[in-house]
């Protein structure tokens, strides 16, 4: 189970397709704000595998739910990754900082995206 937090509608059905393009066998799960995040993620039964959080979006921006998220005793494990069409350098390290697995940038290139979650998707599998 992957999990996006994005309020970009597009994005979302864009990730949905690269994801299915990777070839993995993976289920994807949205939500499209921090609160409805927290809501979803808020349940014993609910274990995403990875976590994608957009870094802009109303209510409560990605680095605020990352924090928050990283408070949970029962994600603790789980990977978060940053997901942001903004790759500025203090962006990054702020997110890493508060304890962002890693980043990914949007990218307008389909190929290039699929590629990098493809090989995000392998690296985690092995591990």
């Amino acid at each position: 189970m992957i999990f996006l937090v994005d309020d970009d509608v597009d994005d979302q059905e864009i990730f949905l397709l690269t994801m299915q393009d990777t070839g993995a066998d993976v289920e994807c799960e949205f939500a499209c704000d921090g609160i409805q995040a927290l809501e979803k993620l808020g349940g014993d039964s609910y274990q995403p595998h990875l976590i994608f959080i957009d870094i802009n979006m109303p209510k409560m921006n990605g680095m605020e739910l990352l924090v928050e998220l990283k408070q949970n005793p029962r994600l603790v494990k789980t990977p978060i990754y940053m997901y942001s069409t903004s790759d500025q350098k203090e962006i990054v390290t702020k997110c890493m900082e508060l304890g962002a697995s890693g980043f990914m940038k949007k990218s307008p290139d389909i190929n290039e995206l699929r590629r990098d979650f493809s090989q995000l998707i392998d690296s985690r599998m092995a591990s």
